[in-house]
C-alpha cells in the first residue's frame, strides 16, 4: 500500500519534526514515524468500511418510509440499486478485510451523527442522483459509481474530513488523499470474476524491506547531521545556510544520506524524489536550488568514489 515515495515523506515529517524540538530522542522519532504508517492504514480501512455503514443506513431508511401513514408507491417499493451496489456487497463479506477491521477494532459505531449526516449528503450529491436514475445496474456501473464516491462525493463532504482530521494528528489532508488514491486502486481492480477472498491491500508491499528503509533513513539522517551540514555549507558558500528554508536543507540531507548509505537506490531515483518533494513543501524555486546544490555533491562523491552503489547502471541510472 505504502509506496516508497510515501515512506520518504512520513520520514521527512517526522525529521522535520525532531530538528525543530528539543526533545532528541532517536527512538521515540522511530516509534511516533511507524505509529503514523499504522494509522494511515487504519484509516484505509475505515474508508473501505463506509459503504458498508452507508447502504446498512439506507436500508433503515426504507424500512422507515414503509411505515408511513400514508406511504407512497416509492416508499413502498424503494429503488434498491444502492443498497445491492456490488462492489459494496463484495467488501462488505471480503475475509481480509473483515479480519483486519476485527483485528484493530475498526468500527463507525461510534460516528452515527456524522454517517447519517453523510448518507444525507450523499443523496442530494448528483453523482447519486444520476446512478439513481435507473433501477438496475451491472457490476461496472456499480463500480463507476463507488469510484465516484471515493474520487468525487469523500472529498466534498468537509464535515468527514475535519473529523478524521479531529480523530488523528496523523490524519491530515496529505493522508486522506493518499489513502483515497490506494482505495481507488484497490476497487478498480474488481471484476465480476472477484470473490470475497480479494486480496486488499496490506500497510506494506515488504514489511521487513520497507521498515528497514525507514529505520535506516531515519537513523543515517541523524547521525549524519554534521556531515550533511558540511557538504550542503561547502556548495552554498555564497548563501547565509541558515536563511535557507529548513525543508530544503533537511530534503538535501535526506538525499545525501540516501546516495552515500543506501547501495541499491540509484542516484537518480533519489534525485528525482527529493526534488519532487521540495516543489510540494518548499518553495517555487526550491527545485532549481535544491537540484543545483545536489548535482554539485554527487559530482565531488563520484571523485571521491563515495558513490559506491550495487547493482548495474545503479550509479549512473
Amino acid at each position: 500500500m505504502i509506496s516508497r515515495r510515501f515512506l520518504r515523506i512520513k520520514a521527512f515529517q517526522a525529521l522535520y519534526s525532531y530538528f525543530q524540538s528539543e526533545d532528541k530522542n532517536t527512538r521515540k522519532l522511530q516509534s511516533e514515524t511507524f505509529l503514523s504508517l499504522e494509522r494511515m492504514h487504519e484509516l484505509y480501512l475505515y474508508l473501505m468500511i463506509i459503504g458498508n455503514e452507508l447502504t446498512h443506513l439506507s436500508e433503515l431508511r426504507m424500512e422507515e418510509l414503509k411505515k408511513k401513514r400514508l406511504p407512497s408507491e416509492e416508499d413502498l417499493n424503494p429503488n434498491t440499486k444502492f443498497r445491492d451496489n456490488k462492489i459494496f456487497a463484495l467488501l462488505a463479506e471480503n475475509v481480509q478485510l473483515k479480519k483486519y477491521v476485527h483485528d484493530k477494532n475498526i468500527s463507525w459505531s461510534n460516528d452515527q451523527e456524522l454517517m447519517v449526516k453523510f448518507s444525507t449528503f450523499l443523496r442530494s450529491h448528483k453523482v447519486f442522483i444520476e446512478y439513481m436514475s435507473t433501477r438496475t445496474s451491472t457490476f461496472e456501473e456499480d463500480k463507476k459509481f463507488v469510484v465516484d464516491l471515493y474520487k468525487k462525493v469523500i472529498p466534498e463532504f468537509d464535515l468527514l474530513l475535519s473529523d478524521f482530521e479531529e480523530k488523528s494528528i496523523f490524519w491530515g489532508y496529505d493522508e486522506i488523499d493518499f489513502v483515497l488514491s490506494m482505495i481507488l486502486k484497490t476497487v478498480k481492480k474488481f471484476s465480476e470474476k472477484s470473490t470475497i477472498s480479494e486480496s486488499i491491500l496490506p500497510l506494506y508491499r515488504d514489511e521487513a524491506e520497507d521498515k528497514k528503509f525507514v529505520k535506516d533513513l531515519l537513523t543515517k539522517v541523524v547521525d549524519g547531521d554534521k556531515e550533511n551540514s558540511q557538504m550542503i555549507s561547502d556548495k552554498t558558500k555564497n548563501w547565509d545556510v541558515e536563511r535557507i528554508a529548513m525543508v530544503d536543507v533537511l530534503l538535501m540531507k535526506m538525499a545525501l544520506t540516501e546516495f552515500i548509505h543506501f547501495k541499491s537506490v540509484p542516484v537518480k531515483v533519489t534525485l528525482n524524489e527529493y526534488i519532487e518533494l521540495s516543489k510540494w513543501y518548499s518553495s517555487p524555486k526550491s527545485k532549481v536550488f535544491v537540484n543545483g546544490v545536489l548535482d554539485k555533491i554527487v559530482l565531488d562523491l563520484k571523485d571521491k568514489g563515495v558513490l559506491k552503489k550495487m547493482g548495474r547502471g545503479l550509479l549512473e541510472s
